[in-house]
């Protein structure tokens, strides 16, 4: 495959690096710590023993336009703060108590809300409302769930938070220095591709630079300072076929040092406005079981949606088991196969990566997770919530849950596209089937809501029909059936049904040798994966989203 690393040529003033010293914020969140640790008492009750505050300092820049006009031009700073407060032991303390309930959107502002300038005693009284706020909450939290527990206990449950050993690091912190003029241009050109494609209805083109100074102090003694650079270019096209069928596509492009002269970023529009352009009328699909291949275009959709979640189990106040946790050390993927979550690294053969920090939300240091080694299941994405496999977390706590850095799928045999396109027929032909599927792009169906059946894109809202909810985020757009004759014929409307989580890691029959980076919709993750060939893949036609084509053309002057 062609190996791309999209780098800095004329945005060099798009980062400053400030030299490495303990900033203010650290100074005043360390000193509001030690108070509330010594004096933080409600009488009758007990006393925290274990704080954190994590402030983020954010700075974005977003340069938005659609066919070759800008449409927003938007900077933004602001610092938002986050409180652990913990009452009870490491044992026993107040979490997972199954309070779902948030705060309202008056306290939200009024506990997370930092000034964004250095004013130490206006950053004190913000961390002293806050932990006063969550302090209390957490009485209450602790006193609900020993009354559960006392109804159920468990003595042989894992402890609620588990140990760590102190991280102190003072990094550089970042300054985000934008030239919109230079990127605004760029972006205009970009999102002005679209113009050569009328069947295209809805398209856009984005940057978002952001610059994130976190600082961390806990209890326990951490301390870390840490500032992060981050670039992406966010494509999205909406279409609709003559039957009135909708489809959209949407790609985040993570940019190694915010390089917008790339021809990739040109190739990538142009591909997805000529693939949905070329399906929008291809013959739709009929259900459909059997073997499908996903090429690598494709596979790393597929590797977020279907595969990546069976790691990320969430504790539950029962200690039940999510996922295949309880299969580490059981055999769940061919011998031939490994995935591993590595979020210290920022390429991939080449290729940019969402998912590189050096510590987790919880201060813990970012570290390489072996979860499947030889088909073995070995490991978990952990935070500090433990379980009775895994006591101690890895550094994958991110954004209130558990989250991959850079989930990676290997295969030490891989096969060559021609081998996998033979063995997809060969399976075919041993199931009896005429035919087998190819899927070559594919999207996350993450914009639509269930509830009031809508999909939202680039922020348009578009009325899908009742009922007609697809049962996996995993959306083919590109896709044909390869006949066992060798024949192809292109198909679209395709829905995927979910399968169970061992059976989805037991349709895996083979990988190529060819990886591609497909990043979070979030902007925190990145999937790689080669193409994947699958025993089998349940697929119906979809009935969403109907309506009927403008009774008009487009203007002409488009």
């Amino acid at each position: 495959m062609k190996k791309t690393r999209i780098v800095l040529v004329f945005l060099a003033s798009a980062s400053l690096v400030l030299a490495a010293s303990p900033s203010p914020i650290i100074n005043a969140m360390q000193s509001e710590l030690n108070r509330s640790m010594k004096n933080l008492e409600i009488a009758g009750s007990q006393r925290p023993y274990f704080i954190s505050y994590r402030i983020c300092d954010i700075s974005k820049v977003i340069v938005q336009a659609s066919l070759g006009s800008l449409v927003k031009s938007d900077e933004s700073h602001m610092r938002n703060l986050d409180v652990e407060l913990r009452v009870g032991d490491y044992k026993l303390d107040n979490s997972n108590a199954g309070n779902d309930s948030w705060m309202s959107t008056e306290d939200y502002w009024k506990y997370r809300q930092i000034p964004v300038d250095n004013d130490t005693a206006v950053i004190k009284h913000r961390l002293w409302l806050a932990t006063d706020y969550y302090y209390k909450e957490a009485l209450e939290d602790y006193s609900k769930k020993a009354r559960m527990i006392s109804l159920d206990p468990d003595e042989d449950k894992p402890s609620d938070f588990s140990r760590e050993d102190a991280a102190n690091y003072i990094g550089d912190e970042v300054n985000l220095a934008a030239d919109k003029a230079l990127w605004q241009e760029r972006i205009r050109n970009l999102s002005a591709i679209f113009k050569r494609y009328p069947d295209i209805l809805i398209s856009s083109v984005a940057l978002e630079a952001n610059g994130l100074n976190t600082y961390f102090v806990s209890s326990e003694g951490s301390a870390i300072q840490d500032g992060q650079l981050g670039f992406a270019v966010i494509i999205s096209a909406f279409t609709r076929s003559e039957d009135g069928m909708p489809t959209s596509a949407e790609q985040r492009l993570v940019l190694a040092d915010g390089g917008l002269d790339s021809g990739f970023l040109d190739e990538t529009v142009t591909r997805m406005a000529k693939t949905l352009t070329d399906f929008r009328n291809k013959p739709t699909c009929e259900a459909y079981a059997g073997p499908v291949l996903i090429k690598a275009s494709a596979s790393s959709v597929y590797l977020e949606s279907e595969l990546a979640p069976l790691f990320m189990t969430q504790r539950k106040l029962n200690n039940s088991s999510e996922g295949i946790e309880k299969k580490v050390g059981e055999r769940v993927l061919l011998p031939s196969l490994n995935i591993y979550d590595d979020p210290t690294i920022s390429e991939y053969e080449g290729q940019a990566l969402a998912g590189y920090y050096r510590y987790d939300d919880q201060g813990v240091p970012a570290q390489r997770v072996n979860l499947v080694s030889q088909g073995v299941l070995k490991n978990m994405l952990m935070s500090r919530s433990p379980s009775k496999e895994f006591p101690n977390s890895n550094g994958h706590y991110r954004s209130g849950k558990v989250s991959a850095g850079n989930l990676i799928l290997e295969s030490s045999a891989p096969l060559s596209e021609r081998a996998l396109e033979n063995s997809l027929i060969a399976e075919c032909r041993r199931l009896g089937k005429p035919y087998g599927l190819v899927i070559s792009s594919a999207r996350l169906d993450e914009g639509e809501d269930a509830q009031t059946n809508m999909v939202i894109v680039d922020g348009m809202v578009l009325t899908t029909a009742e009922g007609a909810r697809p049962t996996s985020k995993f959306r083919p757009l590109e896709a044909y059936k390869l006949y066992t004759d060798g024949r192809k014929e292109p198909v679209r409307g395709i829905e995927v049904l979910s399968a169970s989580p061992l059976s989805t890691l037991n349709r895996v029959i083979a990988l190529g040798a060819d990886s591609r980076v497909w990043t979070a919709k979030n902007g925190l993750s990145s999937f790689v994966a080669p193409s994947i060939l699958l025993s089998e893949m349940e697929i119906r036609k979809s009935n969403k989203g109907y309506q009927k084509l403008p009774v008009i053309a487009a203007p002409e002057e488009m």
